[in-house]
């Protein structure tokens, strides 16, 4: 929808002749006939409207005190900020209430962090629990080599042994 104001002959042409080009570029990737005719049309009205506005004089100027009546010396409204955020303040303790979250459980929630830090202070953070785990692993895989190569050993001499006795 259009807003209120006033309706220039300069913006009505920019709008009319941003329109054509948009048109005539439609029909150019359409490739459909007169493409280049209303394409070039729409361009040169452009052009016209843009060597138009440069010699335009602008007519109102805005009055930014409205806005901000600093600008003026005049007092902001800063009231209004409080205001608000007095209204927020009581919406956020109405939401509190009714989820029945008070002192007491933002304590108990304050303690159990406390714990949980100290907890993971005693395992070294999570970083020196898995360089633990880690260190352990490699340990195990060692002796787990270790077992393997004992145990393959004790197979090729079991199976001399097997060897042995089947040749009578």
């Amino acid at each position: 929808m259009a807003q209120e104001g006033k309706i220039t002959i300069t913006n009505m042409v920019y709008g009319l002749g941003a329109a054509i080009v948009i048109v005539g570029a439609l029909f150019k990737i359409q490739h459909w006939p007169f493409a280049s005719l209303i394409l070039t049309l729409g361009m040169i009205v452009e052009a016209l409207v843009f060597t138009w506005s440069a010699f335009e004089k602008q007519t109102d100027e805005l009055d930014w005190t409205v806005a901000y009546p600093e600008l003026a010396g005049g007092a902001s409204k800063a009231k209004t900020k409080e205001t608000a955020e007095g209204v927020l303040t009581k919406k956020l303790d109405n939401l509190l209430k009714e989820a029945k979250i008070d002192g007491a459980l933002v304590t108990s929630l304050g303690d159990s962090i406390r714990d949980l830090n100290s907890a993971a202070v005693g395992m070294g953070g999570s970083a020196g629990a898995s360089q633990k785990y880690s260190d352990q692993m490699a340990e195990a895989a060692a002796q787990m080599e270790s077992l393997a190569s004992n145990l393959s050993y004790l197979n090729g001499v079991y199976g001399g042994m097997l060897s042995a006795m089947n040749k009578k």
